[in-house]
């Protein structure tokens, strides 16, 4: 039976992270597709699932100290409706080209650089303005 984890904060997300082997569900648009084509193959990786759809402080656009954060939540739609300064305008043109608006509504821009998908529509954008990714565990954070 598949367990359903949705925790309502980062530190119970990273808790249950850190017991379970679990497969992360943000925006979703990957997840299913990919879920049902390994149950065809018979892979049962990850049976368990990680909600992070509900965590309030892992969504939005913000500037700290010089430096713009795009939380792991963010959708593509969030990108495009943000008044960002003109170095982000490539990276809201990519934005715009993304799917249908369905995939814009509920795509993650974090989701698109972590699934390693050949229409990583973001990441040269991303890597032109030289961003950071910052990873966290129970306990630990790297850049």
């Amino acid at each position: 039976m598949v367990a359903y984890h949705r925790p309502r904060s980062l530190a119970e997300a990273l808790a249950i992270r850190a017991k379970a082997d679990v497969a992360i569900l943000a925006g979703g648009t990957d997840i299913y597709p990919a879920r049902t084509t390994r149950r065809a193959w018979g892979d049962p990786t990850h049976k368990d699932v990680l909600d992070i759809s509900g965590i309030a402080e892992l969504r939005g656009i913000g500037e700290d100290d010089g430096h713009w954060r795009f939380g792991c939540l963010t959708t593509w739609t969030d990108l495009i409706r943000a008044g960002l300064p003109p170095q982000f305008d490539a990276y809201r043109q990519a934005a715009r080209e993304v799917g249908g608006v369905q995939v814009q509504n509920s795509g993650t821009l974090v989701g698109n650089v972590v699934t390693a998908s050949p229409a990583g529509d973001g990441l040269p954008n991303l890597l032109a303005l030289d961003a950071e990714v910052e990873l966290q565990a129970l306990g630990s954070v790297r850049r």
